[in-house]
């Protein structure tokens, strides 16, 4: 049957998700809104590293 080809599964924590009962945020389906804060804090902290590192090899600007 095709249709468990299109499960959801928490990134936070691997479950399954429904889609329709899912939190879908930051275009991803997670389980609960605490792991949906979780995966928020997640991508700040990736972010700001990018950011120290200037977000382009540490040279700054789009061409270097």
């Amino acid at each position: 049957m095709v249709l468990g080809l299109f499960k959801k599964h928490c990134p936070v924590c691997g479950q399954d998700v429904e889609k329709g009962k899912a939190v879908k945020r930051f275009g991803e389906y997670l389980c609960s809104e605490e792991h949906a804060e979780e995966y928020h804090k997640k991508l700040t902290k990736e972010e700001s590293k990018d950011a120290g590192r200037g977000g382009r090899g540490g040279r700054g600007g789009c061409c270097g």
